[in-house]
C-alpha cells in the first residue's frame, strides 16, 4: 500500500475525528433532474400510445397507389412495450443520476473510512431494512446512520477511473492560457511544474471514482471557475440568479461533531462573497489524486 494511503494516518499529531477534503455540488439542482426524468417517461407513453394505435408498414412510402397498412397488432404492441421501456430507463437514468453525484468527501482516519455524500440519498432506502442489508445493495459502501444522504467505504476501495483532482485545475488553466489571459504567477508556476505529467484523458471538468464493486461510477464536479482563478470581481446578480435556479450549490454541510479548519472557512467565504456558491473546493489537490490512486484496470486489454 502507498504512501498516499496512509494519508490520515502517518502523522505523530493527534488524529482528527473527521477530515473534509472536498466540497462541489451537482451539475443541477435535483429538481431539474427529476423534471428531466418524467418528461422521458411521459413523452414515452404519449408516443408509444400512438404506436401502438397507428404504427403503419411500410414507414415511408411514395406510391399513392399503394399506402401503408396498419401493422399487425403483436407487432405495434411490441413496439409499444419497448418505447415505453427504453424511456422509462432515460427517466431512471435522471432520477438515478444525483444519488452518484459527490458533494461532499471525508476522510475519517481513526477507522480508515471515506464518506461520500452525494446529492440525493441511495435508492436502496427505499427497500426494507433487510433488503439493504444484503451484500447486492452494500456494493457501494454503507448509508450512515447519521446521514441518509453519506455512504460510508473503506479507503482502500475507492479510486479514480477517469480525471484528476489537478487535471481539471491545469485544464481550467490551459483554457485561459489560449484565451491570451495573463495568468497570476502561482498559476504559471503550477503550469510549468505538473502540466507535463498529466494526461490528457484527465484534463477535463469532472472526475469519476470507482467506489466498491459498485459497477456505475460516482462522478464529481471539480474544475474551478475563471473568477476564483484570476481573482476576478463578484459575478454578476443575472449570473449568480441563474447559477441559484439551475446549478447544485457546493455542499458546505459539517459532519457531526466536525470543526472546520480556519482555511476551509474562510474558503467558503470568499465563494459566498463572490457569488461562487456551485464553485468546488479540495483541501489539496494534489493530495486528492495521491489519496485516490487511478485503477487502470478497465483499460487493460484482454
Amino acid at each position: 500500500m502507498g504512501t498516499a494511503r496512509h494519508y490520515a494516518s502517518q502523522s505523530r499529531a493527534p488524529v482528527p475525528a473527521a477530515r473534509v477534503i472536498f466540497r462541489g455540488g451537482a451539475y443541477m439542482r435535483r429538481p431539474w433532474y427529476i423534471l428531466a426524468g418524467t418528461c422521458f417517461i411521459l413523452a414515452g407513453v404519449n408516443f408509444s400510445l400512438f404506436i401502438r394505435d397507428y404504427l403503419s408498414w411500410p414507414l415511408f412510402v411514395s406510391d399513392p397507389e399503394n399506402p401503408p397498412e396498419l401493422a399487425r397488432p403483436a407487432f405495434r404492441y411490441t413496439a409499444a412495450f419497448g418505447t415505453v421501456l427504453i424511456s422509462s430507463l432515460c427517466g431512471w437514468y435522471f432520477w438515478y443520476s444525483p444519488s452518484r453525484m459527490i458533494t461532499r468527501v471525508t476522510v475519517y482516519p481513526r477507522t480508515k473510512m471515506v464518506g461520500l455524500r452525494t446529492a440525493a440519498p441511495s435508492p436502496a432506502l427505499w427497500l426494507p431494512r433487510f433488503a439493504r442489508q444484503r451484500p447486492f445493495f452494500q456494493r457501494a459502501g454503507v448509508v450512515s446512520d447519521k446521514d441518509p444522504f453519506e455512504r460510508l467505504v473503506p479507503l482502500n476501495e475507492v479510486y479514480r477511473l477517469q480525471g484528476s483532482a489537478l487535471g481539471s485545475e491545469v485544464a481550467a488553466c490551459n483554457r485561459l492560457v489560449k484565451e491570451n489571459v495573463d495568468l497570476p504567477p502561482h498559476l504559471r508556476t503550477m503550469l510549468n511544474r505538473v502540466a507535463p505529467n498529466i494526461p490528457k484523458v484527465d484534463l477535463q471538468d469532472n472526475l469519476m471514482l470507482r467506489v466498491g464493486d459498485a459497477r456505475l461510477a460516482f462522478q464529481l464536479s471539480a474544475e474551478p471557475s475563471r473568477t476564483l482563478l484570476l481573482n476576478e470581481p463578484p459575478v454578476s446578480r443575472g449570473k449568480r440568479w441563474w447559477q441559484s435556479v439551475f446549478k447544485g450549490p457546493a455542499d458546505w454541510a459539517q459532519p457531526p461533531n466536525y470543526a472546520p479548519p480556519e482555511a476551509e472557512t474562510q474558503a467558503h467565504e470568499v465563494r459566498v462573497a463572490r457569488g461562487l456558491r456551485a464553485e468546488p473546493w479540495f483541501l489539496d489537490r494534489d493530495n486528492f489524486d495521491r489519496l485516490f490512486p487511478l485503477d487502470a484496470t478497465r483499460y487493460n486489454k484482454k
